[in-house]
């Protein structure tokens, strides 16, 4: 199986999907260096393990991964939504990626519908030592995410680098949202994280 990026990294452009999948799954990274066996690549490679040819999972390279900022974030993201074909769209977003989903669909629903958001790592910005306001969601965000009709949201206790605190936070301002609590997965999941994949195929319902 070629396990190359399957978008382009300087157009954003996604390839002309081939034969008959189920579903699309688009993974939007953590920030820092996404090269093998970095970043938000375990997931990637987990994914397509687990998921491809059934579906087809691709994740964009984001724009300045070092050092990340909302705008270059969100332009990106919503030309790959603009561009999406007509296969159901599972986002998957890790740390950062998962906030910038968030804030981007909380405030400005796609054209494209989207079957399921699953959130990884997810930062709730505005917590104390946390309060970078470029990311900050809108008073009230999660009144407008009612059209996702699945979300979900899993963190480990033992993460160094956003603390599970941020997962009750979430608890809490979306109660219809599953929650999902591991032990000792840290925060890049280097061995996957097989109750996603049960998710995914439970809303796919395959």
């Amino acid at each position: 199986m070629n396990h190359a990026r399957t978008i382009d990294s300087i157009s954003g452009a996604l390839p002309v999907s081939t034969g008959s999948r189920r579903c699309d799954i688009l993974l939007l990274p953590c920030a820092g260096p996404q090269g093998t066996g970095e970043g938000s690549d375990f997931l990637l490679q987990f994914l397509r393990d687990r998921l491809e040819p059934e579906c087809r999972v691709f994740m964009p390279d984001m724009p300045d991964p070092e050092q990340p900022h909302y705008k270059p974030w969100k332009k990106t993201f919503e030309r790959i939504l603009r561009d999406q074909g007509d296969n159901s769209l599972f986002i998957v977003g890790h740390s950062l990626g998962a906030s910038v989903a968030l804030k981007y669909l909380s405030e400005k629903p796609p054209v494209k519908s989207v079957a399921g958001l699953f959130l990884i790592g997810a930062v709730y910005w505005g917590l104390e030592n946390w309060n970078v306001g470029e990311y900050i969601f809108e008073r009230n965000f999660q009144r407008h995410l009612r059209y996702i009709p699945n979300i979900f949201f899993y963190h480990s206790k033992d993460d160094t680098v956003v603390p599970v605190s941020h997962l009750w936070h979430f608890a809490v301002t979306l109660p219809d949202a599953s929650i999902r609590q591991f032990e000792r997965e840290g925060h890049l999941y280097v061995n996957g994280i097989p109750k996603l994949i049960d998710d995914i195929k439970s809303v796919a319902k395959w």
